[in-house]
């Protein structure tokens, strides 16, 4: 099903649950609890987050296609990267990234089974 989705609806899907990921790991990182006070605040916390992941996507979009051949490695005439492309890319990343920080914050050490007994 998602196959049969354009690139641009894929995007958008994609900028959406990581931005709700990002926000979910913040919160429990942050506040040490999984759930938000009302529906108003996680939306809110969603919108902040999905604002921020777009800034960061449309700021470093900018700095690679100033300089496509060096981060790319593409011709100097080629037009560098779509923005559709390079916003996939980099909510994969962050997502995994989220991901990867929300598994190694509930990671217990080695050993430390009854350090706080």
């Amino acid at each position: 099903m998602l196959s049969k989705l354009s690139l641009r609806a894929r995007r958008g899907i994609l900028l959406a649950v990581t931005s709700l990921v990002v926000a979910y790991v913040r919160s429990f990182l942050q506040y040490h609890q999984y759930i938000w006070g009302s529906i108003e605040q996680f939306l809110i916390s969603w919108l902040i987050h999905y604002l921020a992941i777009l800034f960061l996507i449309i700021v470093s979009l900018v700095f690679i296609n100033m300089d496509a051949h060096f981060f790319l490695g593409k011709d100097a005439k080629s037009s560098g990267i779509t923005k559709d492309e390079f916003t996939v890319y980099v909510s994969v990343v962050l997502l995994i990234a989220a991901l990867a920080i929300f598994l190694l914050a509930h990671l217990q050490p080695v050993g430390m089974d009854n350090m706080y007994e």
